[in-house]
């Protein structure tokens, strides 16, 4: 028969696993081994399907990208210290890659 202090041993590693379970479950939406490994899966196809679709593209090196990206970082450097948000995200959209750069300004409007 098992003693009180193995006994004891045995719920708190079961309560850390269940904690863990749930914290993994909150984090990716998944809680079990087969879930994760699926949806790593299910990651590393898409990333494979991307660098096969976009994997030979000549990068931002070219004559053109080059200018396009002076262009913008001139942009920014003039529009940066006028407003307080910058966000800047990069998409595929219709199998082209797409670059969006927004620039906004928070007015607090108090009431006077």
């Amino acid at each position: 028969m098992a003693d009180a202090a193995t006994i004891e041993s045995l719920e708190q590693q079961l309560c850390a696993l269940y904690q863990e379970r749930q914290e993994l479950a909150d984090a990716v939406g998944a809680n079990c081994t087969e879930d994760v490994i699926n949806m790593i899966s299910s990651l590393e196809a898409q990333l494979h399907d991307f660098y096969n679709r976009f994997g030979d593209n000549p990068g931002f090196d070219d004559a053109e990208s080059l200018m396009v990206l002076s262009k913008i970082k001139e942009l920014s450097s003039t529009l940066d210290p006028l407003y307080s948000q910058k966000s800047v995200t990069f998409s595929i959209e219709n199998d082209k890659p797409v670059l969006r750069a927004e620039w906004t300004e928070a007015l607090n409007q108090e009431n006077d």
